[in-house]
């Protein structure tokens, strides 16, 4: 008899690329960590409504971001600012039906929210090359004169559509669908080659 309740193996985007390196550079210029099985929320809404607000941070205790381009995070929660009425939600854990029904129990009238956690993954960049491979992979302009801690964009990295942001310890987290999971690895493992390159999880 076949046991239905048994636990089924889950595999991330970048599952088989977890340990590769690329190089030959005595040091690692560039660490490549996915974060694994993470909650995606896509959240609409006004952000002019106060109600809206207020709700947003009282289910999920960050501040809603409303300047564009911006982020805001606390603890293992994130919001990202989209577009002018759609932000991104990220959490750590397989916890989307629970953030997902305190969006819906603290918000009323016109909003939305859509579990996408199984098409996208999160991978944070960082290193003394990662600066670099920015410039290789994208022709944004991510230097921290231009793209201070706290920022976000959606962009076209290495011709794949990505959301990247900088986060307060120089560090870059790069959000992209599930399907681009493959093209991109391959692409920071070979942009990263010449300062020495890793792929681990997190």
């Amino acid at each position: 008899m076949h046991d239905f309740h048994s636990e089924v193996p889950v595999e991330t985007p970048l599952h088989y690329y977890l340990g590769r390196t690329s190089g030959e550079s005595a040091e690692t210029g560039l660490v490549i960590c996915e974060a694994v099985l993470k909650t995606h929320l896509v959240l609409r809404g006004d952000p002019g409504d106060p109600d809206f607000k207020q709700g947003v941070e009282s289910a999920l205790d960050v501040g809603l971001p409303v300047q564009a381009c911006s982020f805001e995070t606390r603890g293992e929660t994130g919001i990202y600012w989209l577009g002018p009425d759609e932000w991104l939600v990220t959490s750590s854990g397989n916890n989307a039906h629970g953030m997902e029904a305190e969006l819906r129990r603290h918000l009323s009238r016109h909003f939305s929210v859509v579990d996408v956690s199984g098409g996208q993954t999160i991978v944070n960049l960082s290193g003394s090359a990662v600066g670099y491979v920015l410039k290789k992979s994208c022709a944004y302009d991510f230097s921290p004169r231009n793209f201070q801690a706290g920022r976000c964009v959606q962009t076209t990295f290495a011709k794949a559509t990505a959301l990247v942001a900088r986060n307060a310890d120089g560090t870059f987290d790069l959000v992209f669908r599930r399907s681009f999971a493959d093209y991109l690895a391959e692409w920071l493992l070979d942009a990263g080659a010449e300062y020495g390159c890793v792929i681990k999880s997190r």
